[in-house]
């Protein structure tokens, strides 16, 4: 783990301290690093901007490897499509975001919508795409629109999150693994309780298979399920569960450490995951229904009692950081480092998404 006051002395000068300079985004925040622009070129000349952030794509990565989070402020990215060439200098995840689990449309070419997960609602932190065996090593996230109030991103640093699990549980979970059993609906199915309910819309929890994807063809979906290694079972109601057994802690495969790296606190429905009223409003929703959208259990298929992620929930409580978002605003996580999140929000909100390998 990496002092960041320490780290911001010397980043800027590895980035070009004529260009840039660096600090924590806030005094005493363990996360991000937060990078703005000296030069006047770099905060007007989109063009120059991705040219020089290009030529020091090694030093960024080396930066992201020593605090996991970048925001890059006050720089030239006026709007998506210069979010989008930013993002072409590295490359895409190869899955985009077939089988993903929140409702996301894509907005043009690598860019998607962050979520459309209703503006009352938490979504608590997460590892982007841990219950698949792909997953993207990069998230970026680009502020076209913050919000009237809330809406932050809030993030997380997971090497410090495993220093906090009892040694015992992660003993445990490293043992047994994660399974992810999602189940995602027939299309056009809506649950008339929950679509009802305009804050809580039923796409916005039970996503249909159509749209995560991208096929009203089951023998595409099973093939699609095939080539990414996941399992695919068919429901009398038309909806399928897809199934996959992961790791609970993983390697990062450039710096060596092993950190905390599953979605089982994100995922496990109760109501700390969910809060305790949307939690008791699907409990009752789905009393009848073939499936919930998500269930957790360990890998050998065992149920995970609540209990087990108590600690889980308490280390993301203690390590959570999260900053107001200005227009322009691009932060770029290590996947694996880092886990992320939204606040709550009122008004108009536009934060915008590019997953890479």
């Amino acid at each position: 783990m990496t002092d960041l006051a320490f780290l911001a002395a010397h980043a800027a000068v590895r980035l070009g301290a004529d260009d840039v300079q660096c600090a924590p985004v806030a005094p005493g925040a363990t996360l991000p690093l937060c990078v703005t622009p000296r030069s006047a070129e770099l905060a007007t000349s989109p063009e120059m901007f991705v040219a020089w952030y290009r030529s020091r794509l090694d030093t960024i990565d080396t930066l992201l490897d020593a605090c996991g989070a970048l925001l890059w402020r006050g720089f030239a990215v006026p709007d998506t499509a210069a979010f989008g060439r930013l993002g072409a200098l590295y490359p895409a995840h190869a899955n985009g975001y077939t089988a993903g689990a929140a409702p996301r449309r894509q907005i043009d070419g690598q860019v998607y919508e962050s979520t459309r997960m209703p503006p009352p609602f938490r979504i608590g932190l997460h590892q982007e795409m841990a219950y698949m065996p792909a997953f993207p090593r990069l998230v970026a996230f680009y502020c076209r629109q913050p919000a009237d109030a809330g809406g932050e991103t809030p993030i997380c640093d997971m090497r410090r999150v495993t220093a906090r699990v009892p040694a015992a549980l992660r003993a445990r979970f490293a043992e047994r693994g994660v399974m992810y059993l999602r189940n995602f609906a027939a299309p056009g199915d809506r649950a008339d309780g929950l679509a009802a309910n305009p804050n809580l819309p039923f796409a916005a929890y039970h996503r249909p298979w159509d749209d995560a994807f991208g096929t009203t063809e089951r023998d595409e979906v099973e093939r699609l399920c095939a080539e990414r290694g996941v399992g695919c079972r068919w429901l009398d109601d038309g909806s399928v569960t897809v199934s996959h057994v992961g790791s609970a802690l993983r390697t990062h495969p450039r710096t060596g450490e092993t950190v905390w790296f599953n979605q089982a606190s994100a995922q496990h429905p109760n109501p700390r995951s969910m809060g305790e009223l949307s939690y008791r409003y699907l409990q009752r929703m789905y009393g009848t229904r073939a499936a919930f959208p998500y269930e957790i259990r360990y890998g050998d298929g065992a149920p995970m009692p609540f209990d087990d992620l108590v600690a889980i929930y308490d280390a993301l409580d203690d390590e959570e950081c999260a900053f107001p978002w200005q227009a322009g605003d691009v932060l770029v996580v290590d996947n694996m480092l880092v886990a992320h999140g939204r606040n709550p929000y009122r008004g108009a909100r536009d934060t915008q998404v590019m997953l890479f390998d």
